[in-house]
């Protein structure tokens, strides 16, 4: 994962409205995971809501924020909202 791209996709993205589109190589620099990990998280029926329009898949930046915000590390079970 080149660092350049990685800080280029972090910047669009924060800089975006909410209602804007990304593909798959944007939201995996977001999420600090691999576009195999999307993929599956899609075949299993999980992960960040998406769009597919034609082929292609598309993630909307408030579907994103919405999933890392419930998705947050825990550092241990006492910080754990009920």
């Amino acid at each position: 994962m080149n660092n350049n791209d990685r800080n280029r996709s972090l910047s669009d993205f924060d800089n975006a409205p909410v209602t804007t589109l990304f593909n798959q190589n944007t939201i995996a620099h977001v999420r600090d995971c691999s576009t195999a990990t999307l993929e599956r998280d899609r075949w299993a029926g999980g992960g960040i809501p998406y769009l597919k329009i034609n082929r292609a898949v598309k993630y909307k930046k408030l579907d994103v924020l919405t999933w890392l915000d419930q998705h947050q590390t825990q550092n241990s079970t006492s910080e754990k909202q009920v």
